[in-house]
């Protein structure tokens, strides 16, 4: 257990408040994905703020010790079964302190403006995605998860050893398996009046496959990457 409450810092800044993180990400600005300005400023596009959280979320993983102790082959392979839910969950964090009608990332009128500007989407087929991710972040919402259950629910979802060609899939189950332990530890001990808590932050997990990654990539990263297969933009990340 003690080698992944190490690995996994759920009292991280960096999950708690992305704002903050100009300082401990200097090379994100030069990365041709990104824009200019301070983080996620509310004058940059969708696909600015999308591309900065994808940016975090693979940094995020890259920087777990228990992740970073895997093969090279293994690491590639969890990040590409799990960057769409990791996004997700960066992009749910990011608007929780947010008006839901606010959030940009996942507004309707602001995506169909520039899907009609782009030609990339289908109105009805990208409203009915939009309005399934905003169920789904309001259903975050409800339940008011914390950066701590957000952190261990990231690992979670990273850590998925039925993924084909892992060359240790045990001690990526195992991973999981401690990750699902802090997670109901925690629950227990912060909010011991909610007993179902735990199994519902659980429950939670599939929503976020509720909208596949070859459509999450269409609706966030197809303007900015073009034709670059999100693979390659993952790894281009990853060595950044």
């Amino acid at each position: 257990m003690k080698g992944l409450n190490d690995s996994i810092d759920v009292t991280n800044d960096e999950d708690t408040d992305p704002a903050q993180n100009n300082n401990t990400i200097p090379s994100l600005m030069n990365h041709p994905f990104y824009g200019q300005g301070p983080m996620f400023n509310f004058q940059e596009t969708i696909y600015e703020t999308s591309a900065r959280l994808l940016f975090m979320a693979v940094k995020w993983a890259k920087n777990l010790p228990s992740f970073a102790s895997l093969t090279f082959r293994d690491q590639v392979i969890l990040l590409e079964e799990s960057w769409a839910e990791l996004f997700l969950l960066n992009a749910i964090q990011w608007c929780m302190p947010i008006d839901t009608t606010a959030c940009t990332l996942f507004s309707l009128n602001e995506h169909c403006n520039s899907a009609n500007n782009s030609g990339f989407f289908k109105p009805g087929q990208l409203a009915q995605d939009l309005r399934i991710l905003n169920d789904t972040l309001c259903r975050f919402k409800s339940v008011l998860v914390d950066p701590a259950e957000f952190a261990c629910m990231k690992a979670i979802v990273l850590f998925r050893s039925e993924a084909r060609g892992l060359k240790d899939p045990v001690q990526i189950e195992n991973l999981q398996d401690q990750a699902q332990v802090m997670l109901a530890q925690h629950s227990r001990t912060q909010f011991p009046g909610q007993i179902a808590r735990f199994g519902r932050l659980l429950l939670m997990l599939p929503l976020l496959r509720a909208v596949n990654s070859h459509k999450i990539e269409s609706i966030y990263f197809q303007k900015t990457i073009g034709n670059t297969p999100m693979e390659k933009v993952l790894c281009d990340m990853y060595k950044n």
